[in-house]
């Protein structure tokens, strides 16, 4: 008996245990079911509280609802040219709100106003066809009150049918003063105006993520004005790197842990330093050698990218000061498919995970030969980039340190494995180039500019030269001719 009260027990639990979406109808069943044609809505509920709607194909604002909690709303590949008029969604609580691949009309300062807890923004791939702000510019939409709580921004690919030029322009100084909490944001192939506003001071001090991509200026805003930057992606965008000294300030941003400057013409980083950054993209650039200590003054430094750079040369000692460095990527873009890597890396950064191209093969050199020695003794650890059973490439170097330098001319430029180094090559076998890292250090030589002197005290200057050679040449010629006088007499 007390087994079959235990077992109904059991059932009254089980069915009182149910969760609510079983027991009672889910806003999506509720307001957007699936059955429903004239919603065209795709809806997803979040929990018993909040929902997200995805609405494709739409040629007008879908009705929403003020009583509900909208995680998220996206407005996709509108079917005719979607009107967004004053105060299109007033009223609602939405978290975020995405437009992607429309046509907008009507674009005003109070389109998107009153909207409750929006953090969140987005246009994608869209058109505006036309405007509704006061000035005609597309940044005055940016003035509602709902996005004073503005946390990401993304405007991408955004096009404008516009009649001045200049009211394409975005000003980056007045749109981080408009979103005074925007901590995020991600502009792509759009217009942004050069630096303007020298006096703002206070803005961006919420900002850790800023992403420019082909945004067309010339200078961009001092970046110690945002402190708060953790992340700066800036590509396409090499004007800005030659106008003003946009590397040498990232020093004063004491938060930043990522920086990615691709396709910027860049050849050098030489004024890079940071206590913070970890890593480091210079994908896409003109940098054709890494000299010796160059990353001395970012110590925390533990991945890096060069890939699809003309890289020649990675020295030795590039990475001196840096005890963290993990990850290196160097796929170059060089013809010849010769590593730029300095083969002693392969022993001073035995952990290191290099990452190149398959056909990329190691130099044919001393240094190397040294390494497949105390590879087969088993002596010291060696990076897992070198394979004895590998090919090197011959080169001029090789020449000079090979035993018969007649035997290799015909292979130069060409493959030979390196396990046959030693039937080619007069090396040493105290050879201890790669045995002082970071001990030996060259000295660049340094161009010492003329003193320049101001135009009148050069003026001065000759006059009183031009007097005093004067004078001694009258005085020797007068006692000249008193000489000859007395030895005539």
């Amino acid at each position: 008996m007390s087994y079959i009260i235990y077992f109904f027990i059991l059932i009254i639990s089980l069915i009182h245990a149910q969760p609510p979406s079983l027991t009672s109808k889910s806003l999506c069943a509720q307001y957007y079911p699936n059955n429903d044609q004239s919603v065209q809505c795709e809806c997803d509920d979040i929990d018993i509280n909040r929902l997200s709607l995805k609405c494709l194909g739409h040629s007008y604002v879908p009705h929403f609802l003020p009583h509900i909690h909208y995680d998220r709303i996206d407005l996709e590949s509108c079917a005719q040219d979607l009107q967004i008029g004053d105060k299109t969604f007033a009223d609602l609580n939405i978290n975020t709100l995405a437009l992607r691949h429309c046509n907008l009309l009507g674009l005003s300062e109070e389109s998107f106003a009153k909207i409750n807890h929006l953090e969140k923004f987005s246009i994608e791939n869209s058109t505006i066809v036309s405007l509704s702000t006061s000035t005609g510019n597309f940044q005055e939409i940016f003035q509602s009150d709902s996005f004073r709580t503005l946390k990401s921004l993304i405007l991408k690919n955004v096009h404008y049918h516009q009649t001045h030029k200049h009211d394409k322009k975005l000003n980056l100084e007045k749109l981080l003063t408009q979103l005074p909490q925007l901590n995020r944001l991600e502009l792509t192939n759009i217009y942004l105006d050069n630096y303007r506003y020298e006096n703002l001071t206070d803005i961006g001090r919420n900002l850790t993520y800023l992403k420019l991509i082909n945004t067309h200026q010339t200078s961009l805003v001092p970046i110690e004005h945002l402190p708060s930057l953790e992340r700066l992606i800036l590509i396409h965008l090499p004007q800005i790197f030659h106008t003003q000294p946009l590397i040498a300030s990232i020093k004063f941003l004491k938060k930043l842990k990522y920086i990615f400057f691709a396709q910027n013409q860049l050849k050098n980083i030489d004024d890079l330093q940071s206590k913070t950054i970890d890593q480091i993209d210079l994908s896409s650039n003109l940098i054709e050698s890494i000299d010796e200590y160059t990353f001395e003054h970012v110590p925390k430094l533990r991945t890096l990218t060069l890939t699809k750079n003309p890289l020649r040369s990675i020295d030795k000692n590039a990475f001196c000061g840096i005890d963290n460095l993990t990850l290196l990527y160097i796929n170059n873009e060089h013809s010849s498919q010769i590593s730029p890597l300095d083969n002693c890396i392969l022993l001073s950064h035995a952990q290191l995970d290099i990452k190149q191209d398959s056909q990329t093969k190691l130099q044919c050199n001393c240094p190397l030969m040294h390494v497949f020695r105390l590879k087969r003794k088993h002596s010291r650890d060696i990076n897992n980039l070198f394979n004895p059973n590998h090919a090197c490439v011959v080169t001029n170097t090789t020449l000079e340190q090979a035993k018969n330098p007649h035997q290799l001319q015909n292979l130069l430029n060409l493959p030979i494995y390196i396990y046959e180094l030693e039937n080619f090559l007069n090396c040493s076998y105290t050879d201890d180039s790669c045995d002082r890292h970071c001990q030996d250090r060259r000295v660049k030589s340094t161009t010492i500019s003329p003193i320049k002197v101001h135009k009148t005290s050069i003026d001065v200057q000759s006059k009183n030269t031009s007097v005093s050679p004067s004078l001694y040449s009258f005085f020797s010629y007068t006692l000249c001719l008193l000489l000859f006088a007395i030895r005539y007499l």
